[in-house]
């Protein structure tokens, strides 16, 4: 049975009555996971066979509980009925992740089910493409929509059956990409994931922070209607901060569409970092209509075509990798935090223990630099700026 614990000595109870902190999930089962990457795979992951688990699900020779398949939902969230069943005709799939770290299905004749206070409770999906892809800059951009479409099916119908289950309005969502063998990908097929959680988990600090920021601002604005998203994504170059920070919104900027904008990180987690806005206020990717969605297709891909671009060509002494992470940054259900989503594209890259120590980072490059060679390669390539 998964269980979690929190660090005593860096946990809250925070303004959304959760608990939020460092949490340690101890799930047996995540090492028994397929790897599929080998030592004759590119050492930028790209080119992985299209024999894998995944190609085995969509044509068929492997069984999965099967959520939903592009716009139609197949089965109910809590099934424990895979099936087997070919699936090339559509053009993607949500399915049971079967090594999450969370238990999806309560057996009453499991005995440490006394309480799911301690217990690791909730939902794993895997989202995926039926064609084989290794990275989000080579796959069409209607591909991408569709896949997203897929994802907010099978996110909304669990976040229901989750809710009724367990009694309960309040759902911590974690939405990603793992991109490659050093992101955390197992298998190169590309995918996204969600983990819905439905105990009192409030994920951790710094997703605390994302919740906690816009109350802050709105307290130091006196404006209950004040958002920095908002303002950062439509008002280009004169955004100060409410702590008197200059943004450089348009040095920062490289690409944008009517729907959302695509900057470098004003203060990077790792050095290439990209953050997509959309310029619609709106707080969770489930809510995000299919304007926005079209929108989002185009911006990831671009976005990931610049990146890859800047690592290539970056210097081996800042040790960036070609795999990454894409990061959906949301309200969790039923907080109401007023936060803007917003979505972080992180390359791999080798830090040291100060900036694991701390919420810390020491950056080689200024993102208004990393934006002028991204820009550029954009251009190169004749991909519209507009």
């Amino acid at each position: 049975m998964p269980l979690e614990r929190f660090d005593p000595f860096r946990t809250i109870v925070n303004e959304f009555d959760t608990k939020v902190g460092h949490m340690t999930q101890f799930s047996p089962i995540r090492g028994k996971r397929p790897f599929e990457y080998d030592e004759s795979f590119e050492e930028v992951f790209y080119g992985t066979p299209k024999t894998d688990s995944f190609c085995k699900v969509v044509k068929g020779e492997l069984p999965a509980v099967v959520l939903a398949k592009d716009k139609e939902i197949v089965e109910y969230s809590l099934s424990v009925h895979p099936i087997q069943e070919n699936f090339e005709q559509y053009t993607s799939i949500s399915i049971v992740n079967l090594f999450t770290p969370m238990a999806r299905v309560l057996y009453d004749n499991v005995k440490q089910i006394d309480s799911v206070k301690d217990k690791s409770v909730g939902i794993g999906i895997v989202h995926l493409p039926t064609k084989h892809y290794d990275k989000l800059a080579e796959i069409p951009i209607e591909e991408v929509a569709k896949l997203f479409e897929t994802a907010q099916l099978a996110q909304k119908n669990s976040i229901k059956d989750l809710k009724e289950k367990y009694q309960t309005d309040k759902l911590t969502i974690m939405y990603f990409f793992n991109i490659g063998e050093e992101a955390g990908a197992s298998i190169g097929h590309l995918h996204c994931q969600t983990y819905i959680y439905a105990n009192d988990i409030g994920h951790g600090w710094t997703s605390l922070g994302f919740l906690s920021v816009p109350g802050f601002h709105k307290k130091v604005k006196n404006d209950e209607n004040y958002c920095l998203a908002c303002e950062v994504a439509n008002d280009g170059d004169n955004v100060v901060d409410p702590i008197d920070q200059q943004l450089l919104v348009d040095q920062r900027k490289i690409f944008e569409n009517k729907e959302w904008v695509v900057l470098t990180a004003f203060s990077p987690e790792r050095d290439g970092q990209l953050r997509l806005i959309p310029k619609r206020h709106v707080s969770q990717f489930i809510e995000l209509d299919s304007d926005q969605i079209a929108g989002l297709g185009e911006a990831l891909v671009v976005a990931n075509k610049a990146l890859d671009h800047f690592v290539s060509m970056s210097s081996p002494h800042m040790n960036l990798l070609q795999d990454r992470n894409v990061l959906f940054r949301q309200d969790n259900v039923g907080y109401n935090s007023g936060m803007h989503l917003m979505i972080d594209i992180i390359p791999i890259q080798r830090i040291g223990g100060a900036e694991i120590m701390e919420t810390y980072r020491i950056a080689t490059i200024f993102p208004e630099h990393v934006a002028d060679i991204m820009r550029k390669s954009l251009k190169d390539r004749d991909i519209s700026q507009q």
